[in-house]
């Protein structure tokens, strides 16, 4: 399946998100709920901007300071708007079966469908 270009990106989802974790954001640890679809994979939980991201990978990685020096410094956000999503403590679900991971990011072009609000898969 062919990548979509940045002008197939939903205007209304960028709408939601760009406030909130975009570049020109009030709130630099912003978050929203966020169950998206990428590829049949639905993937839902707390959406934060590339900045919070990239700090807590590199505290989860920090417990080694060999690799602590190879991380890059932080990337800003491209001027246009979101496009990328960066899910902290994700669920995952592929075929069914539900996965849970520490983060994971989101090309914006790959959505196929989405939602606000967390997926409540197997929680209590």
């Amino acid at each position: 399946m062919p990548v979509q270009s940045s002008y197939d990106i939903d205007p209304r989802l960028n709408a939601v998100l760009a406030p909130i974790v975009g570049p020109d954001r009030q709130d630099p640890d912003g978050t929203i709920e966020l169950t998206v679809v990428v590829d049949g994979t639905i993937i839902s939980g707390s959406v934060v901007g590339e900045e919070a991201w990239s700090r807590r990978q590199k505290a989860q990685i920090g417990a080694s300071a060999e690799y602590r020096a190879d991380l890059p410094e932080d990337v800003p956000e491209a001027s246009t708007g979101v496009r990328f999503i960066h899910f902290l403590e994700p669920v995952v679900v592929s075929g069914g079966n539900p996965i849970r991971l520490n983060a994971t990011r989101v090309d914006l072009r790959n959505v196929s469908a989405w939602s606000i609000g967390r997926l409540q898969y197997g929680e209590k």
